[in-house]
C-alpha cells in the first residue's frame, strides 16, 4: 500500500438511505473543493459539516485536519443520500479528480502507520465490525480500547529489561555492581503472564468466529422443533411424519452470549428414496464439520433401547440429548456412553441444562466468563514462539551464559512485539488489512 496517494472508497454500505464517501491523503483538501459546490472546505471549517453539492447531489461535508483524523492524514468526508447510482457518481467525480480506489483495509493501516493505533487495536476495527454478540462486541472494544495491547506492550518492556540486564554482565564482569539477582524469577512472571494470555485463545475464537452446531438424530426425533426453539421463531417445518426434513437448514444464533450457526439436518435411517438418501448424505457431511453436536434420542419412541443404539458416540463434540420427556413420564430411559440431557423442545420452557452442557463443550469452563480480552490466532502463534525463547533463557541465565541468555530473550521479545506492530513487515501487514471491508 502506497501511503503518500490520496484514497477514496465508500466508508459505508451502498444503498442505505445515506452513503459517506472518505478520502485520505496529504492533497485530499484540493480534491475536494474541485468537486465540491459550496462553502470552501479549509482551515476555517475544520470539523464543521457544511452544506453544499456534489455530482449534482445535495450532499454535507466535513473536513478533517492532520494529525487529527482517523487516519492521521488530512480526510475530507462527503455525506451523500444513498443509493448505489449516487454514490458512483460522487466516486467517480473524486477519482477523476486525483485520488485512487482504496484497498480493503487501507484507512485503517495508514492509522496504524501513522501510530494511530497499534496493530491490534487496528485488528479490533475488523472484529467490531464483524461482531456477532455482545460479549465479543464488548471483547473487541477492550482491545480497540487498547488494554490488550497495553499488557502485551508491558510483557515486551520487561523482555527487553531482562535483555539489558544480561548485556550489563557482559559488558561489566569485573566490575561490582548491583545486578538483579531476580532475574530467573521475573523470566518466570513473563512466562506466566503469556501463557495466560495464549489460554485465551480459544474463547476469543469462540466469540469472533461462532461455533458450528449440528442437530443430528433419526427421523422425527425432534431436531426441527429444537431448531425453532433456540431461534425463538418457526424457521423448520414441524410434522408427526418422519422424514419432513430432507435438506440442511442453517441458521445464526445466539446461545449464552456465544455466536452460533445452526444446522438441522435430514433424520438418519436407510432409506429408498433417492431425494431422502441425498439429504441423510448432507447430514452425514454436517456431522463431521460440527463442533458441537446434539444428537437427539425419541424418549417416546416405542423401542428405547434400538432408538439409543443410534446415538454415536464418537459425532464431534457429541452432547445426547432425549427429547419428547414429556411423553415419556414414569419411562426408564436406557444408559447412554456420555451423559444424557432431558428435554421436551416442544415444550414452552428454555434448557438451561443443555446450554450448561453446550457451553461446557466449548469453552471447557463449567460456566461461561468470557475473558476481558482475548487474543486471536495471529497473536497466539507468536506467543507460542516466545515461550520457548523464554525457558532457554531461564536456563543459560542460571548456567551463567548471559550471552545466549540475552540472545533468547532478544528473540522473544521480538515475537511478542510482532504482536502489536512494533516489528512488523509488509507482508503482514498485507495479511492482517486485506481482510478488511472495503472503506475501512
Amino acid at each position: 500500500m502506497n501511503t503518500c496517494d490520496n484514497i477514496a472508497a465508500p466508508a459505508t454500505a451502498v444503498g442505505g438511505a445515506v452513503t459517506i464517501i472518505r478520502l485520505s491523503g496529504p492533497g485530499v483538501l484540493d480534491i475536494a473543493n474541485k468537486v465540491w459546490q459550496g462553502i470552501p472546505l479549509s482551515d476555517r471549517n475544520i470539523r464543521k459539516m457544511v452544506l453544499g453539492k456534489i455530482a449534482g447531489d445535495q450532499a454535507l461535508a466535513v473536513y478533517m485536519k492532520a494529525p487529527a483524523s482517523y487516519t492521521g492524514d488530512d480526510v475530507v468526508e462527503f455525506q451523500c443520500h444513498g443509493g448505489a447510482a449516487a454514490a458512483d457518481a460522487v466516486m467517480r467525480a473524486v477519482l477523476n479528480a486525483g485520488c485512487r480506489l482504496a484497498e480493503p483495509g487501507e484507512f485503517t493501516c495508514r492509522a496504524f502507520i501513522n501510530g494511530k493505533l497499534d496493530l491490534l487495536q487496528a485488528e479490533a476495527v475488523a472484529d467490531i465490525i464483524s461482531s456477532g454478540s455482545d460479549a465479543a462486541l464488548k471483547m473487541a472494544e477492550k482491545q480497540l480500547d487498547g488494554v490488550l495491547s497495553s499488557r502485551i506492550g508491558e510483557i515486551c518492556d520487561e523482555l527487553n529489561f531482562l535483555r539489558s540486564e544480561c548485556e550489563a554482565r557482559l559488558d561489566f564482569p569485573d566490575e561490582e555492581l548491583d545486578f538483579d539477582d531476580t532475574v530467573p524469577a521475573r523470566i518466570d512472571e513473563v512466562m506466566r503472564r503469556l501463557t495466560e494470555l495464549l489460554a485465551t485463545h480459544r474463547a476469543g475464537a469462540v466469540m469472533r468466529d461462532g461455533v458450528q452446531v449440528v442437530l443430528a438424530g433419526r427421523p422425527n426425533a425432534g431436531k426441527s422443533s429444537l431448531l425453532n426453539r433456540l431461534l425463538g421463531f418457526e424457521r423448520a417445518i414441524v410434522s408427526n411424519i418422519p422424514g419432513t426434513t430432507r435438506d440442511t437448514v442453517r441458521e445464526q444464533a445466539v446461545l449464552r452470549n456465544i455466536p452460533v450457526y445452526l444446522t438441522d439436518t435430514a433424520g438418519l435411517r436407510e432409506s429408498a428414496d433417492p431425494v431422502e438418501k441425498l439429504g441423510i448424505e448432507r447430514s452425514y457431511r454436517s456431522i463431521s464439520g460440527a463442533e458441537v453436536t446434539f444428537w437427539l434420542l425419541d424418549a417416546s419412541a416405542e423401542d428405547l433401547n434400538d432408538e439409543a443404539s443410534s446415538f454415536d458416540p464418537d459425532a464431534p463434540g457429541v452432547i445426547p440429548v432425549w427429547n419428547k420427556c414429556d411423553l415419556a413420564s414414569g419411562r426408564t430411559l436406557p444408559e447412554l456412553p456420555l451423559p444424557a440431557i432431558r428435554i421436551s423442545a416442544a415444550a414452552d420452557e428454555d434448557f438451561p441444562e443443555l446450554l450448561d452442557e453446550f457451553e461446557r463443550k466449548v469453552l471447557s469452563v463449567a460456566r461461561h466468563n468470557p475473558p476481558e480480552v482475548a487474543v486471536n490466532a495471529r497473536s497466539a502463534s507468536q506467543i507460542e514462539k516466545a515461550l520457548p525463547h523464554c525457558e532457554r533463557a531461564r536456563q543459560w541465565f542460571e548456567d551463567g551464559c548471559y550471552e545466549l541468555c540475552g540472545c533468547e530473550l532478544a528473540s522473544a521479545a521480538h515475537a511478542v512485539g510482532v504482536i502489536i506492530g512494533r516489528n512488523v513487515d509488509p507482508d503482514l501487514l498485507d495479511a492482517v488489512f486485506h481482510r478488511f471491508c472495503l472503506g475501512k
